[in-house]
């Protein structure tokens, strides 16, 4: 052997280089990518391109690259992380939540420990985890694909296989719903050879017998959800896994068993990115324990047996603190809504408390139906960009004990200012009788929309509140509405909307929605869920269908308009006959006149100027106010616009609506000016 023999290296050289292969990475990632377009619409092409431009200024910036076209993609990990970051993102997410997650991949999960080939953790995973335990509420916000219906994951509702989870066809992130388009880019990879199959192989069986054990549908949970995606794309990164063969088989078993222990075991359905992300830690343990032994040598007994010790030290330690994750956590099912838990032991003062659902809306309440002490309920009210949910406790009598926003979807600054408490505690002691805007509730300036939205819906749940636990003027009226089919209007978000509402027996048989102008698909769960909901409540005061808020509530106003008309017999105190009054022979003056309302007597002042009634105020009553107001704010404005006072009474206050007609007539034809 020569000198120059001597200084060979032992290489293998290949024709594969890093830009080489995340170039064949984000050719992988097209399929998924496409399907995401195909059934999310363009918006999953502008997230995931907003994502992937993100990741790579941001790496270019923090690296002081020149800001040139060859120079700026470095070698192309950054795009990796940029798309994968996009795809595993929800179709419904603001545009900031893509922009953060890819800034903090790159700064925190890779360049930190030292750029490509250093990180410790896969940097996509990185940036969905804090986007997951910091920006929960739009993380966990799905659409059914074609169209803008909200509606949970697979996860949460598929209890056996179907074929939608093959074709991708279901709610879920933009890039995992697609088997198919999965198992195209991971064919490519591994004819690329650029994934190695004991990682997904492994992920896989591991996670369908461990979903088997533990009474899960075992196709369900390899197909829903992002577990087939992380195990083509995320675990299989060759930077955290394992380098040797049986490592990567051990790595990809113990993601698979993480996972459907997460989702069996914890609040997150998903579980693959704690899953993943606890197994990059655990690579060194493994490369130590799974190293080959070189030929002619031995590992000594003291290496084995540490490296054997430290990883069961290690499944012991997280084992251990499942199980104390378990006990801490108290029995029964955490109350939740829109994914937030409910405080209600902390805000009730007890965990001894009643569930009651009333016209298909669920209340906590401690004391009786009769007499509550508090009652708690969840609301939502459509904001600027989508509906505000939020919980809402009261005492007895109706006044705001406690108020916390529960998820909305506005601007990250402005928008967002609602849930501060600054905001939230200006309602506390109030009543809906004295929510107003800029009087005794401040709103946030550059929010006007957002904060007219929580007052309003504070305003609409505390009216149902007083509705279902003292009940409304109607029902102690003891009278029903008169038998008949009667159709109505009022204007939605497109349009008219049409209704026909059918009486039998003094109650809602049917109503259907005759005619309407909205959007297809958004108002399609309105028009079917609104008829039901009104139906088996008798009444029109139900709640909302999230997501097509302006729809639900134009059904539920030409609902009540109908249900008007059902009130016009003398037997339920309508205004049969024009009371005969001729106003164009009054003197000009002001007139005071007393009727008999829900709760008392009202007195009301009619002036009369040129031979027509001008104005009509009430001086005084014992009505319920936010009943009684309601009825009075739409009935003056007809009395005077129409110059009689034969207008319809209004169904939700039949007894207040009779009482401002009667004290309306007694001041016209008294005649006794003040």
């Amino acid at each position: 052997m020569n000198a120059k023999q001597e200084l060979w290296a032992p290489v293998i050289r290949a024709k594969d280089t890093i830009p080489r292969i995340m170039f064949d990475v984000v050719l992988a990632l097209i399929p998924c990518w496409l399907a995401g377009i195909i059934f999310f619409g363009f918006r999953a092409f502008w997230i995931v391109l907003l994502s992937a431009v993100t990741a790579v200024l941001a790496e270019a910036l923090f690296m002081r690259y020149p800001l040139r076209l060859r120079s700026v993609f470095g070698d192309g990990s950054s795009l990796v992380t940029g798309l994968i970051v996009g795809l595993i993102l929800p179709p419904t997410v603001p545009w900031w939540i893509p922009v953060v997650g890819s800034v903090v991949a790159v700064a925190i999960g890779k360049l930190v420990f030292g750029g490509l080939g250093n990180n410790i953790f896969n940097p996509a995973l990185v940036g969905r985890a804090v986007l997951l335990l910091a920006f929960t509420a739009p993380m966990v916000k799905y659409v059914r694909p074609f169209d803008a219906v909200t509606e949970a994951t697979p996860l949460l509702t598929m209890r056996s296989f179907d074929w939608a989870l093959i074709w991708g066809n279901v709610s879920g992130s933009i890039g995992e719903t697609s088997v198919i388009a999965i198992l195209i880019g991971a064919a490519y990879l591994l004819y690329r050879r650029i994934i190695d199959w004991r990682i997904p192989v492994g992920y896989v069986i591991t996670a369908f017998a461990a979903a088997y054990v533990w009474d899960l549908d075992p196709w369900v949970a390899v197909t829903a959800g992002g577990l087939l995606f992380a195990a083509v794309y995320m675990a299989t990164d060759m930077v955290t896994s394992p380098v040797n063969p049986m490592g990567r088989l051990l790595f990809g078993c113990g993601c698979g068993l993480l996972t459907i222990m997460l989702r069996k075991y914890t609040s997150f359905p998903e579980g693959v990115t704690f899953a993943i992300l606890t197994m990059n830690a655990l690579v060194p343990l493994l490369d130590m324990l799974t190293v080959p032994v070189i030929f002619g040598a031995e590992r000594s007994r003291e290496q084995r047996f540490a490296t054997t010790a430290a990883v069961a030290l290690v499944i012991i330690l997280a084992w251990g603190v499942l199980f104390a994750i378990n006990k801490t956590v108290p029995e029964g099912v955490p109350v939740t809504a829109e994914g937030v838990y409910l405080p209600l032991v902390e805000t009730l003062g007890t965990d001894v408390y009643e569930t009651a659902t009333i016209n298909d809306k669920v209340y906590y309440f401690t004391g009786s139906r009769e007499a509550p002490e508090k009652v708690a309920v969840v609301g939502a009210e459509q904001g600027y960009h989508g509906p505000i949910y939020f919980y809402l406790v009261l005492d007895g009598s109706g006044r705001i004990e406690h108020l916390q926003i529960l998820t909305h979807s506005d601007d990250p600054g402005l928008g967002s200012l609602i849930t501060r408490r600054s905001f939230l505690d200006q309602f506390i002691g109030l009543d809906t009788a004295e929510l107003a805007m800029d009087v005794d509730i401040q709103g946030i300036t550059g929010a006007t929309i957002s904060s007219r939205a929580v007052i309003r819906g504070v305003t609409g749940e505390l009216e149902r509140f007083q509705e279902a636990f003292y009940g409304g003027e109607e029902a102690d009226a003891g009278a029903g509405y008169a038998d008949g089919v009667y159709t109505a209007e009022a204007s939605g978000f497109g349009g008219p909307v049409k209704v026909e509402v059918t009486i039998d027996q003094g109650k809602i048989l049917a109503v259907a929605v005759l005619s309407h102008r909205e959007t297809p698909g958004i108002s399609d769960e309105a028009i079917r869920l609104m008829p039901q909901r009104i139906t088996a409540a008798n009444s029109p005061d139900v709640d909302l269908v999230s997501g097509a808020t302006l729809t639900s509530r134009a059904i539920s106003e030409a609902v009540k308009k109908a249900l008007a008309q059902a009130t016009r017999t003398e037997e339920n105190g309508a205004n049969a006959e024009e009371p005969a009054v001729d106003i164009s022979s009054i003197p000009d003056g002001v007139y005071r006149g007393t009727g008999t309302g829900f709760g008392g007597t009202i007195v009301v002042d009619v002036t009369v100027s040129g031979g027509k009634i001008t104005a009509i105020d009430i001086v005084e009553h014992a009505d319920t106010q936010f009943i009684a107001q309601a009825a009075f704010s739409q009935m003056i404005p007809a009395m005077i616009e129409q110059q009689t006072i034969a207008v319809d009474v209004r169904a939700s206050a039949t007894l207040s609506s009779k009482g401002l007609l009667e004290a309306v007539e007694a001041a016209l034809t008294g005649k006794e000016a003040k």
